[in-house]
């Protein structure tokens, strides 16, 4: 499999660089065009490993016919009748150990024999040791490899006294592990799908105490792969994941920038003077009332991030002190849905020049008085605030609190981790920069 993907790879490689060498006006690199085909090559055969983390916290996922269950079953069913990829499952139990097994049967079948008898024996099951894991597993990743680990992911500091050293030293070695995973591998992307799901077993708090009478717990999906095979996933299988009840959100991490197109409405959803001239902005006149407003249409269709995150204001930069961000909305033919439920008709004047381009989104931009720059905004490559409000620094009281139950203990700090080193590796910390000259 791997010489056959190497082949074709190889004949790929040749083919564009011979046709880029007939290319008179760029003799000495492949057109973004022939780019775009190498990234996104997808090999004929590949891996999917499966890693289920092995300990007596994940009992309860697997103890009966649990919601984790249903979703497990549906991603071994989706990834066995992909027709594009000849996709080879591999299922794995890791905790100290990492152990390969089937039960014996067919891997669709798998979710009729996992439950905390079979997976008894099996390693240590006492040991949730997610530093030592996450190595484990990203260094039996090869290129090929869909790598998917699912698990509670909740930190055991094991009695160590100091809480944030505990999760410092977390953050700290998830992080060299991504660093040394991303060197390995150009384009490594990873995704973390978050799940809720029934609970039947004991919860393991810091004290490392077994606690029973929690019905409902969150688990994770780490999803790790390169861009092709990242993208091939998400649309043909992620997809069909969240499409179950039990799924909350995504977080995406990546090493790529992005090429947005976009362009400036002269007259809809705007508030002054306008004349929009190849992408830049002239003002003509500031309004008698209110603030100077223009509104900026973005095609983000292949940006892989969650809608949520994309009409977050919080998650955008602005280098000009006299804007801000008033709104963002998603466009629907002529019409711009904005996330205060208000709803804008593109202009005919403004939709004519734009009828057969696909945007998105729309930002409404106003000023804070008089411009005196242009305007460059950004998206930045941050966690998405679900982390943050899922994470736990202390679970001892989870059993009479109901906020509580829906976290998981040192989990920014491990996201963190990932973060940090998808930022250390990209060229900036942003998805994208976009700047718009504004003659005054």
């Amino acid at each position: 499999m791997k010489n056959n993907h190497v082949l074709i790879y190889i004949t790929l490689v040749l083919i564009l660089i011979a046709c880029n060498r007939n290319n008179k006006t760029n003799e000495s690199s492949l057109t973004n065009e022939e780019q775009s085909e190498l990234e996104n090559f997808i090999p004929q055969e590949a891996k999917v490993k499966i890693y289920f983390e092995n300990t007596l916290s994940m009992d309860g996922y697997i103890n009966g016919n649990t919601d984790f269950k249903n979703v497990l079953r549906e991603l071994l069913v989706a990834v066995d009748n992909e027709d594009k990829v000849n996709f080879d499952t591999e299922f794995f139990l890791v905790n100290n150990k990492l152990i390969k097994e089937n039960f014996g049967g067919e891997s669709i079948k798998i979710t009729e024999k996992l439950n905390p008898k079979s997976t008894a024996n099996k390693g240590n099951k006492g040991s949730s040791d997610f530093e030592e894991i996450i190595d484990k597993v990203l260094r039996n990743h090869t290129e090929d490899d869909i790598t998917i680990i699912t698990a509670d992911f909740i930190y055991s500091p094991k009695g160590e006294p100091d809480t944030p050293s505990a999760l410092s030293k977390l953050k700290t070695y998830t992080e060299n592990a991504f660093l040394k995973a991303t060197s390995d591998y150009d384009n490594l992307q990873t995704r973390i799908y978050w799940f809720e799901s029934s609970f039947n077993g004991s919860y393991y708090n810091i004290d490392d105490k077994g606690i029973l009478g929690i019905n409902n717990r969150p688990y994770y999906y780490f999803v790790v792969a390169t861009s092709s095979l990242m993208k091939h996933f998400e649309q043909n299988i992620g997809a069909k994941l969240k499409k179950n009840d039990s799924y909350q959100s995504d977080a995406f991490f990546t090493t790529e920038n992005f090429d947005i197109s976009y362009n400036i409405l002269n007259s809809t959803a705007a508030n002054g003077k306008l004349r929009v001239n190849n992408n830049g902005l002239k003002i003509h006149g500031y309004p008698k009332q209110g603030n100077l407003q223009f509104t900026v249409l973005l095609n983000l269709k292949n940006v892989p991030l969650s809608n949520d995150f994309l009409k977050n204001p919080k998650n955008y930069t602005i280098n000009n002190p006299n804007f801000y961000i008033n709104k963002i909305g998603v466009v629907q033919n002529r019409d711009i849905i904005f996330d205060d439920m208000t709803s804008t008709k593109i202009t005919g004047a403004d939709y004519i020049p734009i009828k057969n381009q696909n945007f998105t989104h729309a930002i409404q931009f106003e000023t804070k008085g008089m411009v005196k720059e242009d305007l460059k905004f950004s998206l930045k490559k941050k966690i998405p605030t679900w982390v943050e409000n899922i994470h736990s620094e202390n679970d001892r009281n989870i059993l009479s609190d109901s906020l509580e139950q829906n976290k998981t203990f040192g989990f920014l700090k491990l996201v963190e981790g990932i973060s940090d080193a998808y930022i250390n590796r990209s060229s900036d910390e942003y998805y994208f920069n976009i700047e718009i000259s504004i003659e005054k």
